[in-house]
């Protein structure tokens, strides 16, 4: 059905990382281009937006891990969009190999036009709202509320956002900021992790050349992050739950 992206893959060498496992930056990876091959085949892909003048915006995603497949398996993953609400989307994703479920995600969408920057309805977007929608849903629940506020003791790194983590908005990409998180850890730190999900909302848009301020503290419930610009507005903030 046109609702549901399915497909096997195999994880490659440059989908892994030091542990020879599915990479969590991978991970959003994989789920950033199932979305963007489905909306192409919808007819609502970045080249059709284009020409409408809007284009689609990730507000919030959680990813929740049960296994991270290792380098060479071959795993079957699905990708479908709920039914659009008033201005927002909720998009699901799956990886599975036979019936064990690996990882699955959500992420709620907007659209937005180029010019305005206003919220632009599915109805006004091209989507396709007669499509019959496949009507499961993972990763259920309210996102999170974050409430972190930037302390001193929590700095942790700066960034300089370079040409490797702008895409095609000219805005640094989704999954650079999560590579950018994960990059406050050592090898030896990743490697004793068991991260089970990870909880991203993005705040505001970032570009090439500005410098990131890294929050990150420690609880009982994971890894909590908040990122500043330069101009000390939230870009984004996020949890690792372990």
């Amino acid at each position: 059905m046109d609702g549901l992206l399915e497909r096997d893959l195999t994880i490659l060498s440059s989908m892994t990382d030091a542990q020879g496992e599915h990479s969590i930056p991978a991970i959003f990876d994989l789920f950033e281009d199932l979305a963007a091959e489905h909306a192409e085949k919808l007819g609502v892909g970045i080249w059709d937006m284009a020409q409408r003048r809007a284009y689609w915006v990730a507000v919030r995603t959680r990813v929740r891990i049960y296994r991270r497949a290792r380098m060479m398996e071959t795993v079957h993953v699905q990708t479908w969009p709920n039914v659009p609400g008033a201005v927002k989307d909720d998009r699901y994703y799956r990886v599975k190999k036979g019936d064990e479920v690996l990882a699955e995600g959500r992420t709620e969408w907007i659209v937005q036009n180029m010019d305005s920057g206003r919220m632009v309805k599915p109805e006004d977007s091209g989507y396709p709202l007669d499509m019959e929608h496949w009507p499961e849903k993972v990763c259920q629940g309210p996102f999170t509320r974050f409430r972190e506020t930037p302390a001193a003791e929590n700095l942790v790194k700066t960034y300089c956002i370079g040409s490797q983590d702008i895409d095609t908005g000219r805005h640094m990409n989704n999954v650079a900021y999560v590579r950018m998180l994960l990059g406050t850890f050592t090898t030896a730190e990743l490697a004793d992790m068991a991260v089970r999900e990870v909880e991203v909302a993005y705040r505001a848009a970032c570009f090439e050349g500005q410098t990131l301020s890294i929050y990150r503290r420690k609880d009982e419930e994971g890894w909590h992050f908040l990122v500043q610009n330069q101009t000390g507005d939230t870009a984004l903030q996020a949890v690792l739950r372990l």
